[in-house]
């Protein structure tokens, strides 16, 4: 019995100190990094940060000074930055110290990434709030390193020629899985709701469609959204993204 108890201790140890490829942790800055996570902050001093109740009611929270939290999306609008943090929404102040996890760190947790534009302040050329892109064109998607953190670069071709456009701050950016779906399959809304120009929760709809309305899929499933078209005769046709949770596959009518 001794001697089984040893050999597996001796298991036990090795599990732990060599973990399988699928439990190895992605590292950044000396802490673990997770799928979703944007950066990590701290706080110059303790400060209360505050959550909204689906009943209109506000919960609030005391986070310390100099303990790092984990932060997720990122809402940017009026010139102001929004930090998510689990529940809890924080405005960017100067009592607010954000390190950005690099965008190519970021990206490693997926498959197929899509960069989505996520900044509403309309500060780029041609990089518009809602506008995503993957790798692909002349010169793909490339990371460059700078002093405040890294920056994502994204080729197009125009006239046969490559053309660097528009280096985009991780910040502005959201990082969601595509999934290639089976196009020309019909779709019934379970509920209503509202076909967007671009998957972000947060974008507002074109159009609203009512529960029971019929769509055909396209090939792409990104963020949660399918990318479809009405699929009625005598509507104007239109391509939207419906949210992949509210659609239920029919058969031929």
């Amino acid at each position: 019995m001794k001697k089984l108890f040893i050999v597996l201790l001796a298991a036990f140890v090795f599990a732990v100190v060599n973990p399988t490829n699928s439990e190895a942790k992605v590292m950044y800055d000396g802490a673990e990094v997770v799928k979703g996570q944007t950066g990590k902050m701290t706080f110059k001093k303790d400060i209360k940060v505050y959550r909204k109740n689906s009943d209109g009611t506000f919960e609030s929270l005391v986070v310390k000074r100099n303990n790092f939290f984990k932060t997720y999306d990122i809402e940017k609008y009026d010139g102001k930055t929004f930090y998510q943090m689990g529940q809890y929404r924080v405005q960017a102040t100067d009592l607010v110290v954000f390190k950005e996890v690099p965008i190519k760190i970021r990206s490693s947790f997926y498959n197929n990434p899509t960069y989505i534009v996520i900044n509403r302040d309309g500060i780029y050329n041609m990089g518009y709030y809602g506008k995503y892109f993957q790798d692909g064109g002349i010169g793909g998607i490339s990371f460059l390193d700078t002093n405040n953190g890294q920056l994502l670069k994204f080729s197009e071709s125009y006239g046969g020629e490559g053309l660097w456009y528009d280096k985009y701050p991780g910040t502005d950016l959201k990082i969601a899985e595509t999934i290639s779906r089976e196009s020309n399959v019909r779709f019934e809304l379970t509920k209503d709701a509202g076909g967007k120009s671009t998957p972000l929760n947060e974008a507002k709809p074109l159009t609203m469609y009512a529960k029971g309305s019929i769509v055909i899929s396209l090939d792409t499933e990104i963020n949660g959204y399918l990318y479809v078209r009405n699929g009625l005769e005598g509507n104007e046709e239109q391509f939207i993204w419906l949210p992949v949770d509210l659609l239920k596959p029919v058969g031929d009518k």
